[in-house]
C-alpha cells in the first residue's frame, strides 16, 4: 500500500513538473515574441523618423533655395528700376542740354520686370500656400512699379518741360500724373512687400501640410 502511494506521489510530481515545463516554455516563447515585436516596432519607428527627417530637410532646402532666388531677383529688379527712374529724372532736368541722356525704353523696363516671374513660380510650387500668396503680393507691387515707371517715361518723352518741376501743379494729360515721386512711392511699396514675404517665408520653412512645425 505504501508502495502504491509512493508511486502515485511520484507520478503526480512528474506531471506537475511536466506541466510547469510546458507553461514555462510557453511563457518563454511569448516573452521572446513580444520582445521581437517591440524591437521590430522600434526599428520601424526609427526608420520612419529618419525618413521623415530627411524629407523635411529636403523640403526646407527646396523652399530656402526658391525663396532666396525670388528675393534676390526682386532686389535686382527694384535696383534696376530705380536706376531707370533716376535716369528719367535726370533727362527731364536737362531739357535742351547737349548732355541730355536718352530715356530708358519700354523694352528695357519690361525686361527687368520679367526677371522675377520664373522665380515666383518656383516659390508657388515649393510652398506652402501662405508663402506663395505673399510672393504674388510682391509680384503685384512690382507690376504697379513697372506700370508707373513706364508712364513716367511716356510723360517725360512727350512733355516739352520737366514733369517733375514743382512749379507745374497741373499737367494736361489723359490719366494720372506720374512723376519721379510717385515712382519712388511704388518702389517703396514693392520693397515693403518683399520684406513681408521674407518674414513669412522664414516662419514657414518647416510647415508640414500647411501646419506649422
Amino acid at each position: 500500500m505504501a508502495s502504491s502511494n509512493l508511486a502515485a506521489d511520484s507520478l503526480t510530481a512528474v506531471s506537475i513538473a511536466a506541466v510547469a515545463a510546458v507553461v514555462g516554455a510557453l511563457f518563454g516563447a511569448l516573452g521572446a515574441f513580444l520582445a521581437a515585436r517591440y524591437t521590430s516596432r522600434g526599428t520601424v519607428g526609427a526608420a520612419a523618423r529618419t525618413g521623415a527627417d530627411a524629407y523635411g530637410k529636403a523640403v526646407r532646402e527646396t523652399r530656402m533655395d526658391a525663396c532666396t532666388s525670388f528675393a534676390s531677383a526682386v532686389r535686382v529688379m527694384i535696383s534696376g528700376l530705380q536706376d531707370q527712374a533716376n535716369a528719367v529724372y535726370v533727362h527731364g532736368q536737362s531739357h535742351g542740354s547737349d548732355s541730355q541722356q536718352p530715356l530708358p525704353t519700354s523694352a528695357e523696363v519690361l525686361a527687368l520686370g520679367e526677371l522675377i516671374g520664373e522665380d515666383a513660380v518656383r516659390v508657388r510650387i515649393a510652398g506652402p500656400k501662405v508663402v506663395a500668396e505673399e510672393a504674388y503680393k510682391v509680384l503685384d507691387k512690382c507690376t504697379d512699379l513697372v506700370g508707373d515707371l513706364s508712364e513716367y517715361i511716356r510723360l517725360t518723352a512727350s512733355s516739352p518741360f520737366s514733369v517733375d518741376n514743382p512749379e507745374l501743379a497741373i499737367i494736361m494729360v489723359d490719366g494720372p500724373i506720374v512723376r519721379h515721386r510717385e515712382v519712388m512711392v511704388s518702389m517703396m511699396a514693392a520693397s515693403n512687400a518683399l520684406a513681408v514675404f521674407l518674414d513669412v517665408a522664414r516662419d514657414h520653412l518647416d510647415d508640414w501640410n500647411g501646419q506649422a512645425a
